[in-house]
């Protein structure tokens, strides 16, 4: 290919020098030409149909003793064939990048199987199988960050939590405020323990959160989520479930506090 233009270009020279009388645009032909030959140097492919327009273009410009013009035609075309040639290497690259992507993909979702099964009876494991990543994700750093406390965390997942009518972020705002607020309570308890329990029943998601607890105030349980602080994880708990028509429920019994949050289930 570049010997195709290597010879459009001295032949466009050649024609110049022979048809223009001028000198001084004789001398602006062969400065031009090895301009034209240093770019077309940079050229690996070449578009016929472009190649075609500029051999046609040339041929009227000396037909009319416009060399210049025909000179800034094929300019015109080695830029555009450059430019060209750099977003198909580009594209390739990409391409390339792209099939390196899909490769480890495919290798860790390969991998990730074979955690899977090595870890079948692993709690964490079972414990977000059938969850979103993110909330995955959460479960698992969740029990980690229990276990570190001394804290045992239970479990009975008759839905999945990922399945509750929250926007990804909702959610987890929603989840670690409970959490914050249960492990607060029952890290002040000699082995102290969480529960997260989720089922549906009539139309409506039942999760219900207990913990070991002290037996609190009088004064604070009957205003918990009556008049939380504005930052505070009762608070935040509350605008969720309002914003979502549930209903919360909550009381303490034999060291025991329990929240039951009643969510519609409703499509996100």
């Amino acid at each position: 290919m570049r010997l195709i233009l290597t010879v459009l270009i001295l032949a466009y020279t050649i024609a110049c020098l022979y048809l223009e009388t001028h000198v001084v645009l004789q001398v602006a032909s062969v400065v031009l030409c090895f301009g034209a030959l240093a770019l077309a140097m940079k050229i690996r492919t070449v578009k016929l149909w472009l190649a075609g327009i500029t051999v046609i273009g040339s041929l009227l410009a000396l037909i009319y003793d416009a060399s210049l013009a025909g000179w800034a035609l094929f300019f015109l075309f080695l830029v555009a064939q450059y430019q060209l040639g750099q977003l198909e290497q580009a594209n390739q690259q990409l391409t390339s990048k792209s099939d390196h992507l899909q490769t480890f993909v495919a290798l860790l979702q390969k991998e990730r199987h074979k955690n899977y099964a090595s870890h079948a009876n692993d709690a964490a494991f079972q414990l977000a199988k059938n969850e979103r990543p993110d909330i995955a994700a959460w479960l698992v750093t969740t029990d980690e960050q229990l276990k570190l406390a001394n804290l045992t965390f239970k479990t009975d997942l008759h839905s999945a939590i990922s399945d509750l009518p929250f926007q990804e972020d909702e959610l987890l705002a929603l989840l670690t405020a409970i959490m914050n607020n249960a492990k607060q309570a029952a890290s002040q308890i000699e082995n102290g323990w969480i529960s997260l329990r989720l089922q549906l029943q009539s139309g409506l998601f039942l999760l219900e959160i207990s913990n070991a607890s002290n037996m609190p105030n009088q004064a604070v349980m009957d205003n918990l989520f009556a008049r939380p602080k504005p930052t505070s994880g009762t608070a935040i708990i509350k605008h969720y479930i309002t914003k979502a028509h549930g209903i919360i429920d909550y009381r303490f019994d034999q060291d025991r506090f329990k929240l039951l949050l009643k969510i519609p289930a409703i499509k996100k």
